[in-house]
């Protein structure tokens, strides 16, 4: 646009010099016309950039590679002016972004509309925006953007039907209740372990009666009961500098979303968790009911930054199976693996 401007001053400029040489009907009516059409192009633009309406449709689902596309309408365009702007199309879920422009030209009907094409490809919540302007006919002005409303289209994956085996590691007592065979608790009923007394070790869990025997102040190390769940973690997080490519964070969701079906299909109710405002969010999952709800949240998610996170929903959840689909091992994978069993599923 600034070039636009500058060529009209250049063109004024010419226009001018030429009416002073020749000073002839022509030449004036060439400075005058070169002047006042672009000046009412520019008054017929601003007049219709107050009247302009923008509108976006598209279909709320769309399978997976499908041909989607959406409607943007445009109203009251104007006859000496004409409509330009850009559509966003952006998947959250793997971080996906595209625009494109797109214009209209002067019409006497005053409306408009575009096919969009939008990109299936890849799983989750595509988000559809866009943004138009009012421009004079010379390009000389432009209007403030008008927005129109954001448009949803959900892209379902493509699940697949996974073998999920659950192993043990827990001990059952009598009563049914279970134990960490892998950290100690607080649970004064069970014993997790017996070790040597080491300096600020709570004096209540000596064990005098061996450490009289031995000759050596031994601890009693408690047990920690768990609930006898399983875990199935979607780490959507990121630490910094790290990037996902599109093509693993489709394939993650998959992953997850089709573990979470098979369990469900099994009769195996679990807890599926993904970050959401910086923490996890917790659902249960005992039936198909309950993951298709699931699943709906599931693909609107985001990507966030990792700030422990993960760790601290290990400790804050214990579980008898934990499953952790991530982009890659976690920069803290040692400290929460050495206390939990926990299966980490990453892209080949």
């Amino acid at each position: 646009m600034r070039q636009n401007r500058f060529l009209w001053a250049a063109w004024l400029a010419a226009a001018g010099l030429l009416w002073l040489f020749e000073n002839s009907a022509a030449t004036l009516t060439l400075l005058i016309a070169s002047a006042l059409l672009p000046a009412l192009s520019i008054l017929a633009a601003k007049r219709a950039a107050g009247r302009i309406r923008l509108s976006l449709a598209a279909a709320r689902g769309s399978a997976k590679g499908g041909a989607l596309h959406a409607t943007l309408s445009v109203d009251n365009i104007g006859v000496f002016s004409r409509v330009a702007g850009r559509a966003a199309c952006e998947n959250r879920l793997t971080g996906e972004r595209a625009e494109t422009a797109f214009s209209f030209s002067p019409r006497l009907s005053g409306q408009a509309a575009a096919t969009l094409a939008a990109d299936t490809a890849r799983c989750g919540t595509l988000r559809l925006d866009a943004e138009a302007w009012t421009e004079d006919l010379f390009g000389l002005w432009r209007s403030d953007g008008v927005e129109c409303g954001t448009a949803f289209v959900t892209v379902e994956p493509k699940l697949f039907l996974p073998a999920v085996a659950l192993a043990e590691n827990t001990t059952v007592v009598s009563a049914g209740e279970q134990y960490s065979q892998t950290r100690a608790g607080s649970d004064p009923s069970e014993t997790f372990a017996i070790r040597e007394y080491r300096p600020g070790d709570p004096i209540r869990q000596i064990h005098w009666k061996l450490s009289q025997k031995t000759e050596t102040m031994m601890l009693r190390e408690l047990g920690l009961p768990i609930v006898n769940q399983t875990l199935l973690v979607y780490r959507n997080l990121l630490v910094a500098g790290e990037t996902v490519p599109p093509r693993d964070a489709d394939a993650m969701a998959e992953v997850f979303l089709s573990i979470s079906r098979a369990l469900a299909g099994e009769g195996l109710a679990h807890i599926a968790a993904f970050a959401e405002d910086g923490r996890f969010m917790l659902t249960e999952v005992q039936n198909d009911v309950d993951f298709r709800a699931m699943e709906a949240r599931f693909l609107t998610l985001s990507w966030e930054a990792d700030d422990g996170a993960l760790a601290r929903l290990l400790v804050e959840t214990p579980s008898a199976h934990v499953a952790v689909v991530s982009a890659a091992a976690p920069p803290d994978a040692e400290t929460f693996c050495r206390g939990n069993r926990v299966t980490l599923l990453t892209p080949a």
